[in-house]
C-alpha cells in the first residue's frame, strides 16, 4: 500500500470514528450503537485482503482508540482479530450472496459491540443493546459498500 493510499485511508477512518461518536450521541436513547467505522473496516478487508492485513487493522485501531479515548488497544485487538478471521474465511465468504456477507459482518458488529460493551461498563452491559445494534448494523451496511465504492474510487485497494 502507498503512503498515500495510507494516509487517506486514515483520515477516512478518522471521519468514520467521527461519525460514529455524534450518531451514538443521538441514538443513545434509543439503545443501538453504530459502527459505520467498524463496517468499513470488514468491507476494505473483505474487498482487498492483500492489502489491507492485520498490521493495518492494528494501526487503524490504535489511532481510533487515541480518537475517541478509550484505553488503548481496544479497537486494535478486536480490528485485527477481525481482519484475521475475514482473511482466514475470505474464501469461503467469497461464496456467499451479499445478504449472506450481510448478516455475517452484523454477526461480528454484534460480537463487538457485546465485547465492547462488556469491558468498558461492566454493570451496564445490557443485551437489548447488542440485539438492536444488530439490526442497524445489517441496515448500515446495505449502504456501506455503495459509500466505499465512492471513498475508495480515486485509490487503487
Amino acid at each position: 500500500m502507498k503512503l498515500s493510499e495510507f494516509v487517506y485511508l486514515t483520515i477516512i477512518f478518522i471521519l468514520f470514528s467521527t461519525i460514529d461518536l455524534k450518531v451514538n450521541a443521538f441514538l443513545f436513547d434509543y439503545l443501538i450503537i453504530s459502527n459505520f467505522t467498524y463496517l468499513f473496516l470488514c468491507y476494505l478487508s473483505f474487498r482487498n485482503p492483500q492489502k489491507i492485513n492485520s498490521f493495518f487493522g492494528a494501526y487503524i485501531g490504535f489511532m481510533i482508540d487515541l480518537h475517541q479515548n478509550i484505553f488503548f488497544g481496544l479497537h486494535a485487538s478486536l480490528f485485527t482479530l477481525t481482519i484475521l478471521i475475514i482473511n482466514y474465511n475470505y474464501f469461503r465468504l467469497r461464496m456467499f450472496s451479499a445478504l449472506q456477507i450481510t448478516i455475517a459482518f452484523s454477526f461480528f458488529v454484534g460480537f463487538f459491540v457485546g465485547f465492547k460493551s462488556i469491558l468498558l461498563a461492566t454493570m451496564n452491559f445490557q443485551y437489548l443493546v447488542v440485539f438492536l445494534s444488530f439490526f442497524f448494523a445489517f441496515i448500515s451496511y446495505l449502504l456501506i459498500p455503495s459509500i466505499g465504492k465512492f471513498l475508495i474510487q480515486k485509490t487503487n485497494i
